[in-house]
């Protein structure tokens, strides 16, 4: 079983290995070593600019040796135990610190199985010097870092270019005390702080913007290049983290793109990330550059206010062939209230304008059970939905995504009641009901209400979550390490 074991996972591996572009040397060796623990799929992982900037942070800083790890290459195919790293098949236990990026918070839960796997206590207090020094940050610690204090030796509630390049320095120089941690700005050391300091420092996208310094044909974008075009997001959605976060707006500045862009080129495919990529003040000259340059764009939802004719043009020239815009709900009453306010008419204009422009396919995306919903404001997404279909082409593709409300620490409507599993429930039926009514041209999804459930639970849980995992923990011993949660591709 181990050797069979090992070598099925080196084996993958290194098929993975083989998809991936290295812009800078790895660094497996030094005087500390971490393991970075990216807990969800290898593909969601190679994805996200967050995990690799601490990835490309510990990688460039002398004196630390850096490795990856994923507790699932594949989709639905969690690994079993042992775990090794990816870069050199090292044990994952044999790690000095053990460094999580916790994006959203269901993926809390894949901490029960690896702990246990490592065996490593959940609970902080029941750790020694023997153990690895533990570590997490990303946008769920940053919205929820009371739910990881009694779990995690050390906390990154802000953005990792501000702290960690001083937290390994100070290891470095100091050794493995996480006290020693303790005064440094953006850091939180829960032993040693009462409570949590607020975040002081920001980081400029323009001396050093987010990028994939390792590009792997297996990622979410189709093996696109990444970078971070924009950081923050100048609107005020009720329920969006975004702004909360990464306050205040930071744009990378075209000259800065085009010297990024002269650094890399081999690169012909571009996934442009942002919360708000058509808010960005330079966009229209930002694509006109990468259509000079034959470079393919890849961008996250658009806003279609700013769907002017040229960038339309650009963006289909440049071998984009489906656009995904956010109404979010199509009722009015709603609208206003999540600070999304809307013009149905011009909306559909823009819609006919898309497919008029070429493009193949819409996809929207919609949340439900937002606080205050009622029958008529399902009604009005409905019919929302139906006035889009009719202004598509017979051979437009129309998709409509629906995520179900959860309430975040540090949003506007972070005390707002999470809707009962019973309530999503009725309201997934219902507009499954209804939407199947519509023309065959639309596609629908939703999002798990159980899932959902959970993931709000987790948004407002604080120190007792560290109980739970332990008591869980136990009984992840054999075979049944990810039994909370399978792991599966996500949309982009």
């Amino acid at each position: 079983m181990g050797l069979r074991h090992r070598h099925n996972y080196e084996s993958l591996v290194g098929s993975l290995k083989a998809t991936e572009r290295h812009y800078l040397p790895s660094c497996t060796a030094g005087s500390i070593d971490v393991a970075l623990v990216y807990p969800n799929l290898y593909s969601l992982g190679m994805s996200n600019l967050g995990y690799l900037t601490v990835h490309r942070l510990l990688t460039t800083t002398p004196g630390i040796a850096v490795e990856r790890f994923f507790p699932a290459l594949a989709a639905e195919s969690p690994l079993a135990p042992p775990f090794y790293s990816f870069e050199s098949g090292r044990p994952l236990g044999d790690f000095s610190i053990i460094m999580f990026s916790f994006s959203y918070e269901g993926d809390f839960d894949k901490i029960p199985g690896i702990f246990a796997a490592l065996g490593i206590p959940v609970v902080a207090e029941e750790r020694n010097h023997h153990h690895p020094l533990m570590i997490a940050g990303g946008a769920a610690v940053a919205s929820n870092p009371q739910a990881l204090s009694r779990i995690f030796d050390v906390l990154v509630p802000g953005e990792a270019e501000t702290a960690l390049p001083s937290i390994m320095n100070v290891l470095l120089k100091n050794g493995m005390q996480p006290d020693e941690l303790a005064a440094l700005p953006g850091v939180w050391v829960p032993a040693t702080h009462g409570e949590m300091l607020a975040p002081v420092l920001i980081h400029d996208i323009n001396t050093q913007p987010a990028y994939a310094h390792i590009v792997s044909s297996q990622n979410a974008f189709g093996g696109a290049h990444l970078l971070e075009l924009m950081r923050g997001c100048p609107r005020n959605c009720s329920f969006c983290l975004a702004r909360a976060i990464y306050h205040p707006v930071r744009s990378l500045q075209p000259t800065r793109l085009a010297e990024w862009l002269d650094q890399h080129p081999d690169c012909s495919d571009l996934g442009l990330i942002a919360p708000s990529l058509f808010d960005h003040p330079q966009i229209e000259e930002i694509f006109n550059m990468l259509a000079q340059r034959n470079i393919r764009i890849r961008n996250s939802s658009v806003k279609w206010e700013k769907l002017q004719p040229k960038l339309l043009e650009i963006l289909h020239k440049s071998g984009v062939t489906g656009l995904t815009l956010a109404p979010e709900t199509g009722s009015k009453r709603l609208q206003t209230a999540i600070n999304k306010p809307m013009n149905e008419s011009l909306f559909i204009e823009s819609v006919r304008e898309i497919f008029a422009a070429g493009f193949e396919q819409l996809k929207l995306y919609f949340v439900a059970c937002l606080p205050g919903e009622e029958q008529q404001d399902l009604d009005a997404t409905v019919d929302f939905i139906n006035s889009v279909v009719k202004a598509a082409p017979s051979a437009g593709h129309v998709a409509a995504a629906f995520s179900l409300f959860v309430p975040k620490h540090r949003t506007l409507w972070q005390n707002k009641p999470a809707p009962t599993l019973q309530e999503m429930k009725h309201t997934v039926k219902y507009l499954k009901e209804e939407l199947n009514k519509l023309s065959a041209q639309l596609k629908t999804s939703f999002a798990s209400p159980q899932e959902a459930l959970r993931q709000s639970w987790l948004s407002q849980a604080g120190p007792e979550l560290a109980i739970e995992y332990a008591r869980e923990a136990n009984t992840c011993r054999e075979n049944r390490l990810f039994s909370r949660n399978q792991f599966s591709a996500l949309e982009f």
